[in-house]
């Protein structure tokens, strides 16, 4: 197996596999229910949501790098407003980040081991330090996602 097959395989366990720490990213998502999506649990914490969204930002953003395109810029998008608390909405957040995981696993069956050592946003960021970047980004959001789904029936839903 080379090194991107690697990285491929934790993005797959990472997202819909079976991953060492628990339950997946999309099995974490798929227990929110829309009200609890947009639910602000303190005032200086994101919502789910919110979480999601910059989730998708970020996978984005390294995707752009990799192909060769500008970033995005961050206001307004990397923790964007939050549209109005429907189940619609919610779905709208779901499917732009299940197509952003489509965009950047296609990449990476693109990326050759020459590659990986090359920086790409800095000269201290390389191909493999972001690619796994977003695998650890990935994860820590779904962590808090996690937490923040068990305190919503102690907060009235």
């Amino acid at each position: 197996m080379t090194e991107t097959e690697r990285i491929l395989d934790q993005y797959e366990r990472a997202l819909d596999g079976e991953a060492w720490h628990g339950d997946n990213v999309w099995k974490t998502l798929a227990a929110v229910e829309p009200e609890q999506a947009f639910l602000r649990i303190l005032p200086e914490t994101h919502t789910i949501w919110e979480l999601v969204a910059h989730m998708t930002f970020w996978e984005c953003q390294v995707t752009r790098r990799m192909l060769g395109r500008p970033d995005l810029p961050e206001a307004g998008l990397n923790f964007p407003p939050i549209p109005a608390a429907t189940a619609e909405n919610w779905q709208l957040v779901l499917e732009q980040f299940r197509h952003s995981n489509e965009e950047f696993r296609a990449m990476l069956k693109a990326v050759q081991e020459s590659q990986l050592d090359q920086p790409l946003s800095s000269p201290e960021k390389s191909v493999y330090v972001e690619l796994h970047g977003v695998i650890q980004h990935h994860l820590y959001h779904a962590g808090q996602i996690a937490i923040l789904r068990k305190i919503c029936p102690r907060v009235g839903l």
